[in-house]
């Protein structure tokens, strides 16, 4: 009897779109909306998301120093609208954005790659 997979594929277009639809509910509950608990459970949902999508365009980017630019370039651009929304200043020593984490992610994924790769030639000259 042979069976049939149904393999259920999303599109990275599709996946940012859902991401940034579930991060709009949790910044509506973090402005707007306070009393709407509801809405910040089902944006934090946006944050694996968006993880996983930096390590697929890390694993998938033809140039990683333009990857890391443009992640620099808008956490740069949204820092201040950011510390206004979650502090109310221009710094906000408190909560800080989440690019942040994305490009010290993306880097710490650099890292471990050079590494890899250095311990796979420690043992390949060994032998």
């Amino acid at each position: 009897m042979e069976r049939k997979l149904n393999i259920f594929f999303i599109s990275s277009c599709a996946l940012h779109i859902i991401a940034m639809a579930l991060m709009v509910c949790d910044h509506l509950w973090a402005t707007l909306l306070g009393t709407q608990r509801w809405l910040t459970a089902v944006g934090r949902l946006a944050f694996p998301i968006f993880a996983f999508m930096i390590v697929e365009g890390f694993n998938h980017t033809s140039n990683i120093k333009k990857y890391m630019k443009r992640l620099l370039i808008f956490a740069v651009l949204s820092e201040i609208p950011f510390n206004y929304m979650m502090s109310g200043g221009v710094i906000g020593p408190f909560h800080q954005n989440v690019l942040w984490t994305f490009l010290i992610s993306l880097l710490l994924i650099l890292l471990i790659q050079k590494l890899a790769f250095q311990t796979t030639l420690c043992l390949t000259k060994k032998e």
